[in-house]
């Protein structure tokens, strides 16, 4: 399969072509400089080279950073299939209200992908009707996490409707004690990701969605930025330093699913691997990602521990 990456600053389109090339695709890795790219490609201006390149390949991934719908409409109107890493909440939706030829899988991160993957195996084995509480704690100093921690900045100060109470809510504030997964302690504040939204709509249940860096100090500063004005403008390749370690886990009652592991790139890779191989074989028009993997698809990577306890014992 020929899959035309649109590479960008951070190295995930390369990840992702050391990935697909791993399992016999064919990669063409593009982006503006010429000396570093097999195929030069602007994704400013008329896009019609672009048109051109997606017209002989197979699948188009956008992991450019740039989150402009003409990537997606030339690439689709050329015959492409097209995978989106862009988590960007005002960006899915206006990718929502366009028709596609082709199919295009939104929101291939590796973050997002997880807490959905975790809150719909945690709701699956707890048939209450309990609230799911979804917690993210990222590497403050994995330079990978820097996409999904400088994300977050942007909803400093802002507010958001709490999906169980109806109650308007401040980012980064409801700072709350909790015990993760691994058995340390932290202080995890509520955030409004997009997730939250999407998988109360779909469990039919109230998810809350929580977020912290690995990094005491900098889940402090976060959460005290958020009272101040204009905090929301932090340029989001600001990057703090801390450890590589993060972790992702959903609570429903007593089952707690979770995954953790050190630094984010070769399971991101693999995830927007599994996109852009599944990617050809589903119907045009737009889907998320993470309704189209199972956990059983990450299971066996070196390094990445998906477990789910039950009052902390360990079940299967």
């Amino acid at each position: 399969m020929r899959v035309l990456v649109l590479d960008g600053p951070g190295g995930a389109g390369a990840a992702l072509a050391t990935e697909l090339t791993g399992t016999g695709d064919t990669v063409v890795l593009a982006g503006r400089d010429p000396g570093r790219y097999e195929q030069m490609l602007d994704l400013r201006g008329d896009l019609n080279d672009l048109h051109r390149a997606a017209g002989q390949a197979v699948v188009v991934v956008n992991a450019s950073g740039r989150e402009d719908p003409r990537l997606v409409a030339r690439s689709t109107s050329a015959g492409a299939a097209f995978v989106e890493l862009s988590t960007s909440g005002p960006y899915l939706s206006e990718l929502a209200g366009m028709h596609f030829k082709t199919p295009v899988l939104a929101a291939a991160r590796l973050v997002p992908v997880l807490a959905g993957l975790l809150g719909r195996d945690a709701a699956a084995h707890n048939a209450g009707d309990h609230v799911i509480e979804i917690g993210v704690v990222l590497g403050a100093g994995d330079p990978d996490s820097a996409v999904d921690t400088g994300s977050t900045y942007a909803l400093l100060g802002s507010w958001f409707t709490d999906p169980a109470t109806g109650e308007e809510v401040l980012n980064f504030s409801g700072a709350r004690e909790q015990v993760l997964p691994d058995g340390t302690r932290r202080s995890l504040s509520r955030v409004n990701f997009p997730d939250q939204q999407m998988l109360t709509a779909a469990l039919g249940r109230p998810v809350r969605t929580w977020f912290a860096t690995s990094d005491r100090f900098t889940s402090a500063l976060l959460q005290g930025l958020t009272r101040v004005r204009g905090a929301g403008r932090l340029p989001s390749a600001f990057h703090f330093p801390g450890t590589s370690s993060w972790q992702v886990f959903a609570r429903s009652g007593d089952v707690v699913s979770s995954a953790a592991a050190r630094r984010q790139a070769p399971y991101a890779a693999r995830v927007a691997a599994l996109a852009a191989r599944r990617a050809p074989t589903q119907e045009p028009g737009l889907h998320r990602v993470q309704d189209l993997l199972t956990l059983s698809d990450l299971h066996g990577l070196d390094g990445l521990t998906i477990a789910r306890t039950a009052l902390g014992v360990p079940v299967k």
